[in-house]
Protein backbone atom coordinates (compact mmCIF):
# COMPACT_ATOMS: atom_id res chain seq x y z
CA UNK A 1 0.00 0.00 0.00
CA UNK A 2 1.28 3.52 -1.07
CA UNK A 3 0.89 6.72 1.11
CA UNK A 4 1.55 10.22 0.31
CA UNK A 5 2.71 12.74 1.60
CA UNK A 6 2.85 16.70 0.63
CA UNK A 7 5.59 18.88 1.71
CA UNK A 8 5.28 22.56 1.49
CA UNK A 9 8.99 24.33 1.51
CA UNK A 10 10.15 27.49 1.09
CA UNK A 11 11.14 27.68 -2.35
CA UNK A 12 8.98 24.72 -3.47
CA UNK A 13 6.53 21.69 -3.09
CA UNK A 14 7.74 18.50 -2.92
CA UNK A 15 5.50 15.11 -2.45
CA UNK A 16 7.03 12.09 -0.10
CA UNK A 17 5.77 8.62 -0.91
CA UNK A 18 5.84 5.20 1.11
CA UNK A 19 4.86 1.88 0.08
CA UNK A 20 4.46 -0.58 2.84
CA UNK A 21 4.09 -4.65 2.56
CA UNK A 22 3.89 -7.09 4.51
CA UNK A 23 7.47 -9.35 4.98
CA UNK A 24 9.33 -6.09 3.67
CA UNK A 25 10.57 -3.09 5.34
CA UNK A 26 8.77 0.59 4.47
CA UNK A 27 10.53 1.89 1.49
CA UNK A 28 9.92 5.66 1.13
CA UNK A 29 11.09 8.39 -1.41
CA UNK A 30 10.32 12.38 -2.44
CA UNK A 31 9.59 13.36 -5.74
CA UNK A 32 9.32 17.25 -7.19
CA UNK A 33 5.02 15.92 -8.47
CA UNK A 34 2.99 14.02 -7.65
CA UNK A 35 2.75 12.29 -11.10
CA UNK A 36 6.80 11.56 -10.31
CA UNK A 37 5.05 10.31 -6.91
CA UNK A 38 2.61 7.93 -8.02
CA UNK A 39 4.83 6.34 -10.58
CA UNK A 40 7.35 5.32 -8.55
CA UNK A 41 4.90 3.61 -5.92
CA UNK A 42 3.18 1.61 -8.40
CA UNK A 43 6.90 0.28 -10.04
CA UNK A 44 7.69 -0.60 -6.44
CA UNK A 45 4.31 -2.49 -5.58
CA UNK A 46 5.08 -4.35 -8.44
CA UNK A 47 8.56 -5.21 -7.74
CA UNK A 48 7.72 -6.32 -4.07
CA UNK A 49 4.24 -8.68 -5.39
CA UNK A 50 7.38 -10.31 -7.41
CA UNK A 51 9.47 -10.66 -4.51
CA UNK A 52 11.90 -8.33 -5.55
CA UNK A 53 12.87 -5.87 -3.08
CA UNK A 54 15.32 -3.16 -5.08
CA UNK A 55 15.67 -0.51 -2.49
CA UNK A 56 19.03 1.52 -3.25
CA UNK A 57 18.72 4.12 -1.03
CA UNK A 58 21.45 3.11 0.93
CA UNK A 59 23.63 2.12 -1.49
CA UNK A 60 23.01 5.85 -2.94
CA UNK A 61 24.54 7.30 0.20
CA UNK A 62 27.80 5.45 0.26
CA UNK A 63 31.13 5.52 -1.58
CA UNK A 64 33.40 2.59 -2.05
CA UNK A 65 35.92 4.44 0.82
CA UNK A 66 32.58 3.42 3.17
CA UNK A 67 33.07 -0.19 2.22
CA UNK A 68 36.58 -0.17 2.93
CA UNK A 69 36.59 1.18 6.55
CA UNK A 70 33.68 -0.57 7.48
CA UNK A 71 34.88 -3.98 6.56
CA UNK A 72 37.63 -3.76 8.21
CA UNK A 73 36.06 -1.85 11.11
CA UNK A 74 33.68 -4.93 11.60
CA UNK A 75 36.77 -7.55 11.84
CA UNK A 76 35.71 -9.56 8.47
CA UNK A 77 39.52 -9.03 7.16
CA UNK A 78 40.35 -11.38 10.32
CA UNK A 79 39.20 -14.59 8.59
CA UNK A 80 42.40 -14.15 6.85
CA UNK A 81 45.55 -15.68 7.68
CA UNK A 82 47.50 -12.05 6.63
CA UNK A 83 45.11 -10.04 7.95
CA UNK A 84 47.47 -6.98 8.50
CA UNK A 85 48.12 -6.76 4.77
CA UNK A 86 44.05 -5.98 4.12
CA UNK A 87 44.40 -3.14 6.56
CA UNK A 88 47.40 -1.70 4.70
CA UNK A 89 45.90 -2.19 1.75
CA UNK A 90 42.90 -0.68 2.59
CA UNK A 91 44.13 2.43 3.60
CA UNK A 92 46.20 2.52 0.34
CA UNK A 93 43.18 2.41 -1.71
CA UNK A 94 41.61 5.35 0.89
CA UNK A 95 44.53 7.39 -1.04
CA UNK A 96 43.37 6.93 -4.49
CA UNK A 97 40.04 8.74 -5.77
CA UNK A 98 38.30 5.11 -6.22
CA UNK A 99 37.32 5.60 -2.41
CA UNK A 100 35.37 8.29 -3.27
CA UNK A 101 33.02 6.80 -5.80
CA UNK A 102 29.47 6.28 -5.12
CA UNK A 103 28.62 2.86 -4.68
CA UNK A 104 25.58 2.79 -7.00
CA UNK A 105 28.01 4.50 -9.62
CA UNK A 106 30.64 2.19 -9.63
CA UNK A 107 30.99 0.81 -12.75
CA UNK A 108 34.10 -1.13 -14.87
CA UNK A 109 34.74 2.13 -16.15
CA UNK A 110 36.53 3.29 -12.47
CA UNK A 111 37.43 0.03 -12.25
CA UNK A 112 39.58 0.09 -15.33
CA UNK A 113 40.75 3.96 -14.63
CA UNK A 114 41.98 2.76 -11.08
CA UNK A 115 43.89 -0.34 -12.93
CA UNK A 116 45.53 1.85 -15.30
CA UNK A 117 46.57 4.37 -12.51
CA UNK A 118 47.56 1.47 -10.52
CA UNK A 119 49.81 -0.03 -12.75
CA UNK A 120 52.08 2.90 -12.95
CA UNK A 121 53.42 2.00 -9.12
CA UNK A 122 52.62 -1.47 -8.99
CA UNK A 123 52.91 -5.23 -10.48
CA UNK A 124 50.41 -6.87 -11.27
CA UNK A 125 49.80 -9.24 -8.48
CA UNK A 126 49.56 -6.53 -6.32
CA UNK A 127 46.88 -5.27 -8.35
CA UNK A 128 44.89 -8.13 -8.39
CA UNK A 129 45.40 -8.37 -4.32
CA UNK A 130 43.56 -4.40 -4.35
CA UNK A 131 41.11 -6.11 -6.64
CA UNK A 132 40.23 -8.56 -5.04
CA UNK A 133 39.83 -6.71 -1.61
CA UNK A 134 37.21 -4.65 -3.60
CA UNK A 135 35.38 -7.30 -5.01
CA UNK A 136 35.18 -9.02 -1.46
CA UNK A 137 34.33 -5.44 0.33
CA UNK A 138 31.01 -5.12 -2.28
CA UNK A 139 30.23 -8.75 -2.22
CA UNK A 140 30.06 -8.27 1.76
CA UNK A 141 27.82 -5.32 1.45
CA UNK A 142 25.69 -7.61 -0.51
CA UNK A 143 25.23 -10.54 1.41
CA UNK A 144 25.48 -9.82 4.61
CA UNK A 145 25.07 -5.83 5.23
CA UNK A 146 21.73 -6.04 2.91
CA UNK A 147 23.12 -3.37 0.85
CA UNK A 148 21.42 -3.40 -2.55
CA UNK A 149 23.08 -2.48 -5.61
CA UNK A 150 22.49 -4.06 -9.44
CA UNK A 151 25.68 -6.09 -9.25
CA UNK A 152 29.06 -6.07 -8.56
CA UNK A 153 31.63 -4.36 -10.85
CA UNK A 154 34.24 -7.00 -10.62
CA UNK A 155 32.71 -9.99 -11.33
CA UNK A 156 32.64 -8.43 -14.67
CA UNK A 157 36.15 -8.06 -15.09
CA UNK A 158 39.60 -9.76 -15.60
CA UNK A 159 42.22 -9.46 -13.25
CA UNK A 160 45.75 -9.06 -14.63
CA UNK A 161 47.56 -11.53 -15.87
CA UNK A 162 51.07 -11.89 -13.67
CA UNK A 163 54.60 -12.31 -14.28
CA UNK A 164 56.22 -15.72 -14.30
CA UNK A 165 56.63 -16.99 -10.84
CA UNK A 166 60.69 -16.64 -9.60
CA UNK A 167 62.71 -19.92 -9.95
CA UNK A 168 65.93 -18.05 -8.42
CA UNK A 169 67.76 -20.72 -6.26
CA UNK A 170 71.75 -21.13 -5.28
CA UNK A 171 73.86 -21.74 -8.84
CA UNK A 172 77.43 -23.55 -8.24
CA UNK A 173 79.31 -21.96 -5.52
CA UNK A 174 76.81 -19.46 -4.55
CA UNK A 175 75.91 -21.68 -1.37
CA UNK A 176 79.08 -21.98 -0.51
CA UNK A 177 79.81 -18.52 -0.67
CA UNK A 178 77.08 -17.64 1.17
CA UNK A 179 77.50 -19.11 3.76
CA UNK A 180 81.22 -18.11 4.43
CA UNK A 181 79.67 -14.86 4.70
CA UNK A 182 77.25 -15.44 7.53
CA UNK A 183 79.65 -17.16 9.36
CA UNK A 184 81.46 -13.81 9.82
CA UNK A 185 78.72 -12.38 9.90
CA UNK A 186 77.54 -10.01 13.27
CA UNK A 187 75.17 -12.15 14.45
CA UNK A 188 76.04 -15.74 15.20
CA UNK A 189 72.30 -16.87 14.13
CA UNK A 190 72.38 -15.80 10.57
CA UNK A 191 74.66 -18.94 9.40
CA UNK A 192 72.63 -21.67 11.50
CA UNK A 193 69.21 -19.93 10.22
CA UNK A 194 70.11 -20.51 6.23
CA UNK A 195 71.31 -23.46 7.23
CA UNK A 196 68.48 -24.98 8.82
CA UNK A 197 66.21 -23.41 6.17
CA UNK A 198 68.46 -25.13 3.18
CA UNK A 199 68.04 -28.50 5.14
CA UNK A 200 64.26 -28.04 5.97
CA UNK A 201 62.37 -25.41 2.70
CA UNK A 202 60.70 -23.90 6.37
CA UNK A 203 59.35 -20.57 5.53
CA UNK A 204 60.60 -17.27 6.89
CA UNK A 205 58.08 -16.42 9.44
CA UNK A 206 58.03 -20.21 11.20
CA UNK A 207 61.41 -20.38 11.72
CA UNK A 208 61.45 -16.93 13.54
CA UNK A 209 58.34 -18.59 15.24
CA UNK A 210 59.98 -21.48 16.60
CA UNK A 211 60.48 -22.49 20.05
CA UNK A 212 62.60 -25.16 21.71
CA UNK A 213 59.23 -26.63 23.44
CA UNK A 214 58.19 -27.85 20.02
CA UNK A 215 60.75 -29.38 19.39
CA UNK A 216 60.63 -33.52 19.83
CA UNK A 217 64.26 -34.04 20.70
CA UNK A 218 63.57 -38.16 21.27
CA UNK A 219 62.16 -38.35 18.08
CA UNK A 220 63.92 -35.81 15.89
CA UNK A 221 60.75 -34.20 15.14
CA UNK A 222 59.83 -30.30 15.03
CA UNK A 223 56.21 -28.70 15.35
CA UNK A 224 55.26 -25.46 13.12
CA UNK A 225 52.30 -23.73 14.68
CA UNK A 226 50.64 -21.04 12.73
CA UNK A 227 51.94 -21.71 9.64
CA UNK A 228 50.75 -19.46 6.60
CA UNK A 229 48.00 -21.69 5.43
CA UNK A 230 46.28 -22.03 9.05
CA UNK A 231 47.86 -25.17 10.05
CA UNK A 232 49.90 -26.52 12.21
CA UNK A 233 52.67 -29.28 10.75
CA UNK A 234 54.68 -31.96 12.25
CA UNK A 235 58.50 -32.37 10.24
CA UNK A 236 60.83 -34.96 10.61
CA UNK A 237 64.63 -33.62 10.43
CA UNK A 238 67.74 -34.72 8.83
CA UNK A 239 70.68 -35.38 11.11
CA UNK A 240 71.85 -31.70 10.14
CA UNK A 241 68.89 -29.94 10.81
CA UNK A 242 68.37 -31.55 14.22
CA UNK A 243 72.25 -30.88 15.03
CA UNK A 244 71.80 -27.62 14.17
CA UNK A 245 69.59 -26.92 16.53
CA UNK A 246 71.23 -28.84 19.43
CA UNK A 247 73.75 -26.46 19.20
CA UNK A 248 72.27 -23.68 18.75
CA UNK A 249 72.44 -21.57 22.53
CA UNK A 250 69.38 -22.15 24.72
CA UNK A 251 67.90 -19.23 26.26
CA UNK A 252 65.95 -18.91 29.15
CA UNK A 253 62.65 -17.25 26.76
CA UNK A 254 62.72 -20.64 25.01
CA UNK A 255 63.04 -18.37 21.42
CA UNK A 256 65.70 -20.54 18.89
CA UNK A 257 66.27 -17.49 17.19
CA UNK A 258 66.27 -14.45 18.70
CA UNK A 259 66.18 -12.08 15.29
CA UNK A 260 63.33 -9.76 14.42
CA UNK A 261 62.37 -9.60 10.50
CA UNK A 262 64.01 -6.22 10.10
CA UNK A 263 67.35 -7.26 11.86
CA UNK A 264 67.32 -10.70 10.22
CA UNK A 265 66.78 -8.84 6.59
CA UNK A 266 70.09 -6.67 7.34
CA UNK A 267 72.05 -9.11 8.15
CA UNK A 268 70.66 -11.28 5.41
CA UNK A 269 71.45 -8.47 2.71
CA UNK A 270 75.17 -7.77 4.60
CA UNK A 271 75.87 -11.13 3.90
CA UNK A 272 74.89 -11.21 0.43
CA UNK A 273 76.60 -7.99 -0.50
CA UNK A 274 80.02 -9.91 1.13
CA UNK A 275 79.38 -12.93 -1.08
CA UNK A 276 78.51 -11.25 -4.26
CA UNK A 277 75.38 -12.74 -4.75
CA UNK A 278 72.57 -10.72 -6.60
CA UNK A 279 68.98 -11.27 -7.15
CA UNK A 280 68.39 -13.59 -4.07
CA UNK A 281 65.79 -13.38 -1.35
CA UNK A 282 65.45 -15.38 1.81
CA UNK A 283 62.32 -16.80 0.54
CA UNK A 284 64.14 -18.67 -2.72
CA UNK A 285 66.11 -20.85 -0.01
CA UNK A 286 62.78 -22.67 0.23
CA UNK A 287 62.72 -23.11 -3.62
CA UNK A 288 66.76 -23.99 -3.55
CA UNK A 289 65.67 -26.60 -0.23
CA UNK A 290 62.95 -28.16 -1.86
CA UNK A 291 64.48 -28.64 -5.21
CA UNK A 292 67.55 -30.10 -3.29
CA UNK A 293 65.27 -32.68 -1.81
CA UNK A 294 63.80 -34.07 -5.21
CA UNK A 295 67.32 -33.73 -6.53
CA UNK A 296 69.88 -35.12 -4.30
CA UNK A 297 67.62 -36.38 -1.43
CA UNK A 298 65.60 -38.52 -3.86
CA UNK A 299 62.35 -37.70 -2.27
CA UNK A 300 58.64 -38.50 -3.33
CA UNK A 301 56.02 -35.85 -3.83
CA UNK A 302 54.06 -36.78 -0.86
CA UNK A 303 57.22 -36.83 1.66
CA UNK A 304 58.30 -33.37 0.13
CA UNK A 305 54.84 -32.03 0.66
CA UNK A 306 54.78 -32.81 4.04
CA UNK A 307 58.01 -31.18 4.91
CA UNK A 308 57.33 -28.01 2.75
CA UNK A 309 53.78 -28.39 3.68
CA UNK A 310 52.05 -27.06 0.52
CA UNK A 311 48.75 -28.45 0.13
CA UNK A 312 48.58 -28.22 -3.99
CA UNK A 313 51.24 -30.36 -5.33
CA UNK A 314 50.84 -28.51 -8.47
CA UNK A 315 52.32 -25.27 -6.83
CA UNK A 316 55.25 -27.02 -4.72
CA UNK A 317 55.98 -28.86 -8.41
CA UNK A 318 55.33 -25.72 -10.96
CA UNK A 319 56.70 -22.74 -8.47
CA UNK A 320 58.77 -24.41 -5.56
CA UNK A 321 60.91 -26.90 -7.73
CA UNK A 322 63.81 -25.94 -9.84
CA UNK A 323 65.98 -29.01 -11.52
CA UNK A 324 69.08 -28.91 -13.48
CA UNK A 325 69.33 -30.68 -16.29
CA UNK A 326 72.90 -31.74 -16.16
CA UNK A 327 72.27 -33.67 -12.75
CA UNK A 328 69.39 -35.56 -14.36
CA UNK A 329 71.42 -36.48 -17.19
CA UNK A 330 74.00 -38.48 -14.56
CA UNK A 331 71.36 -40.55 -12.93
CA UNK A 332 69.53 -41.68 -16.42
CA UNK A 333 72.68 -43.03 -16.83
Amino acid sequence: MATFFKRKHKSKTTYAVQVRRKGFRTVSKSFDTRTEAKRWARNMEAKLDRGDYSDYTEASKLTLGDLFNRYIRENKHKKKKQWRYEEYRKDQLLKDTISDINLLRFSTKHLAEFRDRRLKVVKASTFNKDFNFISVCISTAINDWGIYIPHNPCKLMNRESEAKPRNRILDNDEELRLLEACSISDNSYLKPMVEFSIETAIRQGELLKMRYKHINWEKHLVTLYDTKNGEDRTIPLSEKAFSILKNTPRRFDGVLFPLSRDSLKSHWNTAKRRAKIEGLRWHDLRRHAISVMFEVKDLDVPTVQLISGHRNPMILLNVYTKLNPEKLVKKLG
